[in-house]
């Protein structure tokens, strides 16, 4: 399955019927049913995506915030 498919799959079985979910809010479920809730995983995945997305200094702060926490 191609991930657009996926992503609307898990919109079909996880939202009530009359709520328009977004690509985001599924895609969301999906990364965080996939690792199982483990927050270290996810987050680097947030990561990867920014870093990808050049958004090089929001990672360096949310870095340091996660560091904190």
């Amino acid at each position: 399955m191609k991930l657009k498919e996926l992503i609307e799959h898990k919109k079909k079985i996880s939202f009530v019927d009359d709520y328009d979910a977004s690509d985001a809010e599924a895609l969301g479920l999906l990364i965080s049913q996939y690792f199982e809730y483990d927050g270290e995983e996810i987050f680097s995945t947030l990561l990867f995506a920014m870093e990808d997305a050049n958004f090089h200094e929001f990672n360096a702060i949310i870095k340091r915030e996660w560091k904190r926490s």
